[in-house]
């Protein structure tokens, strides 16, 4: 039996004009668990999973996924933006690892920004820090 904990944890926080978004990663046996949060909640939860297997995709570069709200609001301008995040970083972990088999499960809650190129400045800072620190 390995003496290592199943569970990879890591954390990570970013400062966006201000604003302080706390970044949680969790890999569990079964599933790849990620908190984004500006309000120390979950707010909205979403799964998220390959519909094909990277490694099978027509581009493995972006596999088709699928994405299903378990929690929160599932219409509107922010609940598009939060099935972008699902869907961006189960993209990565499916470019970082092919093989990758378990969905995501992502509890995401963000303060709305009315300035897109602050949103999209936002947006690639928090999914830098979830690659930077992967557990898959």
């Amino acid at each position: 039996m390995s003496s290592e904990f199943p569970i990879t944890n890591r954390q990570a926080c970013i400062e966006h004009q201000g604003q302080k978004t706390e970044v949680l990663l969790t890999g569990f046996q079964d599933k790849i668990f990620v908190v984004i949060t500006q309000y120390g909640k979950i707010g909205s939860l979403i799964q998220t999973s390959f519909d094909v297997a990277p490694h099978l995709a027509n581009n493995p570069k972006e596999p088709p996924t699928t994405s299903q709200f378990l929690m929160g609001e599932s219409q509107g301008v922010q609940s598009d933006l939060y099935v972008l995040y699902a869907t961006s970083i189960m993209q990565a972990i499916g470019a970082m690892n092919p093989h990758e088999k378990r969905p995501l499960l992502l509890g995401i809650a963000l303060k709305p920004l009315e300035d897109m190129s602050e949103q999209r400045k936002q947006f690639h800072l928090v999914i830098d820090q979830v690659m930077a620190n992967h557990v898959w």
